[in-house]
């Protein structure tokens, strides 16, 4: 018998909803981590003029489902995600096995003590142990 276990993706999930906040995205981040992540609602697609390092991106559909993940998007790109509802934006490279979870809904937990402004997120996954 197996019991869904919540993993932690990334501990510092930044909701993206405003425009200037979209159009600058990872960019305005001196030092993005690999525990940080960006999450554009309601976007289908990304660009990447102006960055200077490769990201990774996770499209998730209506019900938050992992639908699509793509590697290394390097700097001045555009790329569109069919179907997408929103998109996750995070530095390259990630360890996650995140193509193996396609399907698996992801679920973004508010911050103890975030402004509510800044809509700060723990973003985790549950998975079969």
């Amino acid at each position: 018998m197996t019991k869904e276990q919540p993993v932690i993706l990334w501990t510092d999930v930044r909701k993206m909803s405003k425009f200037h906040q979209r159009l600058i995205g990872m960019l305005g981040e001196d030092q993005p981590t690999s525990d940080m992540a960006y999450w554009f609602p309601y976007c289908k697609s990304i660009h990447t003029w102006g960055m200077k390092e490769p990201i990774d991106v996770i499209a998730l559909d209506k019900q938050q489902c992992i639908m699509e993940v793509r590697r290394f998007i390097c700097p001045n790109e555009v790329h569109w995600f069919k179907g997408a509802h929103s998109l996750i934006e995070t530095v390259a490279s990630s360890y996650w096995p995140l193509e193996s979870w396609l399907g698996k809904p992801v679920i973004f937990n508010k911050k103890q003590g975030a402004p509510r402004e800044n809509y700060h997120f723990d973003c985790s996954i549950n998975l079969n142990y």
